[in-house]
């Protein structure tokens, strides 16, 4: 089964928030909810968030589609960027703090402290994206087979394990005790700073 793409929507015009909702919930794929007051319980972070205003920075990792409503908009050109940032979450997504680096997942980069830039896969910032939308909470290895690779449940396969045991190579001070780039419960866990 497919997973659903959780949708949060901040400080939107109610017209606007109505037709909006009104079309994204004909995709059957898709949870959405509206920020009122406190955030929202997801059991992991949106996978987007869309936003008038403000309030989307409490969502490290996820990407955000800040709407100006200073001059009208067509509701089919927000649904399609919408569907656009769901469909490559990483290249919507901002720089992120993880340790003492600064992960730029557009620039497929670590950054470490001294300003020296440190080269990533398409996979390894596909992994660490995902994993910074539930900083410090146990990501399933099933999940990430899922969501990053696309695998379907049952997969025999050693793939993930090798991108996280480079990904240790490059982001930690010893790859044999990581204290970043966490197993946790059959799954990894991505530590922020």
């Amino acid at each position: 089964m497919k997973q659903m793409k959780k949708i949060l929507l901040i400080q939107i015009p109610p017209a606007v928030e109505r037709a909006l909702t009104e079309q994204l919930q004909t995709g059957v794929d898709w949870e959405i909810a509206v920020l009122t007051e406190a955030p929202p319980v997801f059991s992991r972070r949106p996978d987007l968030v869309v936003t008038g205003g403000g309030g989307a920075a409490v969502f490290s990792g996820c990407p955000v589609l800040a709407l100006s409503w200073a001059k009208p908009r067509r509701l089919g050109a927000v649904l399609r960027q919408i569907g656009q940032m769901l469909a490559q979450p990483v290249l919507y997504t901002g720089d992120i703090a993880i340790g003492p680096y600064t992960f730029k997942p557009q620039e497929k980069s670590l950054t470490r402290p001294d300003g020296e830039d440190i080269a990533l896969t398409d996979r390894e910032v596909d992994i660490l994206a995902y994993l910074a939308r539930s900083p410090g909470q146990p990501v399933s290895r099933d999940e990430l087979l899922k969501n990053v690779w696309q695998y379907q449940e049952g997969i025999d396969t050693h793939t993930l394990e090798t991108h996280i045991y480079r990904l240790r190579q490059k982001i930690e001070a010893s790859a044999e005790e990581p204290r970043l780039l966490l197993t946790v419960g059959g799954g990894y866990s991505l530590h922020l700073s």
